[in-house]
């Protein structure tokens, strides 16, 4: 009973009467404490938890706009045995770029506008990209011209007093065709690469399969080939010439064993046949294995296909009507189906020779040019005003102006691929406040934007243009700001959203939080009490 009375006694006890000093007391602890937390506890918060943002040369990048025309220049030479004049030559420069302005297709919304431009000079020219000798000889029975592989041609017309007129065609149709070719927008460009949804994208390199697929050794023969040779006599021309702006890097293999395609062949009284509908689904890509020696960079892959001597000979069929024994698949590769000798029984060891080789080295040269982008009528296809023959490049697989053409296509890509990823970068850094923006992406993205200008200094330099210069710059802009926006930093900040940060600190924050606007509320209403006490003081006075 002692204890419970000692507890009422306690609990009853009441707290003693507040005096004007401790009230005073109480609101100097919490304005104390609330000063404390705004002046020292919140800053201290913002210096800890703020992130590095490298400051983005955000003007600059937004300069180049897709109506911002980028000129492309052309050079020609004109040789003639009689030398034409400086004025002549300026008729003919002038003449030209009115017909390729005329000739222009309006661009579209958020087309990047792009600009050929003819430069005429006299004599031969350079052995450089981007210079072109016309050879102009007069008397021919017919209006004509003939281009060779070596960066020239041969301007054939009756009288010379019709050389200028047939030189301004000539050069307009050249220029505009490419100029139209680069936008994708005319059939020419379709026919002279195939379908253009198999071109690839530009890539500093390439890693090119070659693959020996013997769909069945077992009831068949033991193939295997001698590709080494082969590639060494027929691929690697194209590959040298191709090196100064990308690289093909070859590698081969041989699957044994490999198993029948997904589609069934259809049965013929002598062998088999694929029609066009089944070439989309030949390649059995889960099942056949094309391992690449080099996995960061886009693959190429080129089956040499050979069928169970029971589907041999196969064919491929459009409407009926046997097409040659390879097809292109888009964005992958290509196939080339080897039929074995009548001849050849089960059990039988076949090695195909470099000269065995040859046709399908030839179809796979030809799938390599639509997949990477190689014009086959560059630099003119024949009209009904003007006989064009071009002679293709036999020794390397590529002429000089296929060559060229091919390099403007990719500087141009590579130039809108550069800026149209730096701004994305840009309006990616804006949405994303706290994303870490760190001084080696600032310095990527500075050295893209010096790279673009570059490229756009060095095709300026007329009569010294320097073509290989101004694609490296821009195949370097295009690397660089794909570099800094694929960053390992900048994506991991892509899957970090606010409510994190609000799950982080909430556990932090809240606890000391309240207690300060519980002090704030009970001074407010200390206040009101305050005001109200007085102002009812003053109306008794009043009254």
């Amino acid at each position: 009973m002692a204890i419970a009375d000692k507890l009422r006694a306690l609990f009853a006890r009441q707290s003693p009467p507040k005096t004007v000093i401790s009230v005073h007391r109480e609101r100097q602890v919490a304005v104390c404490s609330i000063l404390l937390f705004l002046l020292l506890g919140l800053p201290l918060w913002w210096s800890t938890t703020r992130v590095y943002r490298a400051e983005l040369p955000t003007s600059d990048i937004a300069r180049f706009t897709p109506e911002q025309t980028l000129p492309v220049p052309v050079v020609f030479y004109i040789d003639a045995k009689t030398p034409l004049s400086q004025a002549d030559a300026t008729f003919i420069e002038t003449g030209v770029q009115a017909q390729v302005d005329s000739q222009r297709p309006q661009f579209t919304t958020s087309e990047w506008h792009i600009r050929y431009q003819a430069a005429i000079r006299v004599g031969v020219a350079p052995d450089s990209p981007g210079h072109y000798t016309l050879r102009l000889r007069t008397g021919s029975d017919t209006t004509s011209v003939d281009v060779t592989p070596a960066r020239s041609a041969v301007v054939s017309v009756p009288h010379a007093a019709q050389a200028k007129d047939v030189l301004v065609k000539t050069i307009s149709a050249i220029v505009a065709d490419e100029e139209r070719s680069v936008r994708d927008i005319v059939p020419q460009a379709s026919k002279a690469i195939g379908n253009t949804h198999a071109v690839l994208k530009y890539a500093p390199e390439y890693a090119v399969t070659l693959t020996l697929l013997n769909e069945n050794p077992v009831d068949g023969a033991a193939v295997d080939w001698d590709i080494k040779q082969a590639v060494r006599m027929y691929l690697q021309p194209l590959v040298d010439e191709l090196h100064p702006f990308t690289r093909l890097s070859v590698s081969s293999q041989v699957l044994h064993h490999a198993g029948p395609p997904p589609v069934t062949a259809h049965k013929a009284d002598n062998g088999t046949y694929l029609t066009g509908d089944m070439l989309p689904h030949f390649v059995n890509s889960p099942s056949w294995n094309f391992a690449s020696v080099d996995p960061t960079s886009p693959m190429l892959n080129f089956v040499l296909f050979v069928p169970a001597l029971a589907s041999q000979p196969m064919r491929i069929l459009d409407s009926g009507i046997e097409r040659s024994s390879a097809f292109l698949v888009s964005q992958w590769g290509g196939v080339s189906i080897a039929n074995l000798p009548d001849t050849t029984r089960p059990g039988d060891k076949v090695v195909l020779s470099p000269e065995d080789l040859q046709k399908h080295m030839g179809y796979f040269i030809s799938q390599i040019r639509s997949l990477v982008g190689i014009r086959s009528n560059a630099p003119l296809a024949s009209s009904a005003q003007l006989q064009v023959r071009v002679r293709p490049a036999t020794d390397t697989g590529v002429s000089g102006w296929e060559l060229d053409a091919l390099m403007r296509r990719w500087l141009v890509r590579n130039r809108q691929t550069a800026i149209a990823t730096l701004q994305s970068l840009v309006r990616l850094v804006d949405s994303l406040q706290n994303m870490v923006v760190m001084d080696d992406i600032k310095e990527k993205v500075d050295r893209s934007l010096a790279a673009l200008y570059e490229t756009e200094r060095a095709l300026r330099q007329l009569p010294d243009l320097n073509y290989v210069h101004a694609f490296a710059s821009a195949a370097s802009a295009a690397s660089l700001a794909e570099s800094a926006f694929f960053d390992p930093s900048m994506v991991s900040m892509l899957y970090f959203p606010d409510q994190h940060k609000y799950a982080i600190y909430m556990p932090f924050f809240l606890p000391a939080t309240l207690p300060l606007l519980a002090a704030l509320k009970k001074i407010l209403a200390e206040r009101r009490r305050v005001k109200a006490a007085a102002s009812v003081k003053e109306s008794s006075k009043t009254d």
